[in-house]
């Protein structure tokens, strides 16, 4: 007859094993390995060592599997810096590129709004100073997509072109 805690410690060193052989995230892995070492009665200190992380690291994910299972080992979002403008501000922001050009706020450009250009106002107006990816990231925040302006020549003649064309795919097969 086996003993109830065996038949649980198997249990859990199978579902450990078994999520270890489909997890592709390297660091879910990892903490899937320093569970599964745990199990197998290994120490903290020799786990850390193991898989190369701090015994305060392996604690923690010893804790947290002990208090909610595999489930509490998933990764969890990173909440990242906080924000540089306020709510008002974006909405500011938000505002004067949909309503506004350049050349109407003050800057000397008759260009469309660009992220070097949006990041000189935001400096100018709030004394905040953005790179340009921070500028492309409050954009997207805001709702806006990037796009890369296209030309088209309004005094173009279509015959010259119909050839160019012709004469191109002509070159391009050769």
């Amino acid at each position: 007859m086996k003993k109830k805690g065996y038949d649980d410690l198997g249990r859990r060193l199978e579902e450990i094993q078994q999520v270890l052989k489909i997890e592709k995230n390297v660091r879910l892995y990892q903490r899937y390995q320093v569970i599964l070492l745990h199990l197998q009665d290994h120490m903290n200190r020799e786990i850390a060592k193991i898989v190369n992380l701090n015994e305060n690291t392996i604690s923690t994910y010893i804790k947290k599997y002990q208090k909610l299972g595999i489930d509490g080992l998933k990764l969890g979002h990173s909440p990242g810096a906080p924000r540089r403008l306020t709510q008002e501000q974006e909405a500011q922001v938000r505002d004067v590129i949909l309503h506004q050009t350049p050349a109407e706020v003050g800057l000397k450009t008759n260009m469309n709004w660009t992220s070097p250009l949006l990041r000189e106002w935001i400096l100018r107006e709030f004394g905040i100073q953005y790179a340009d990816r921070g500028v492309l990231n409050l954009l997207h925040r805001l709702g806006f997509s990037h796009t890369r302006p296209s030309y088209t020549l309004a005094k173009a003649d279509p015959v010259k072109q119909a050839a160019f064309r012709d004469t191109f795919n002509h070159v391009k097969k050769n």
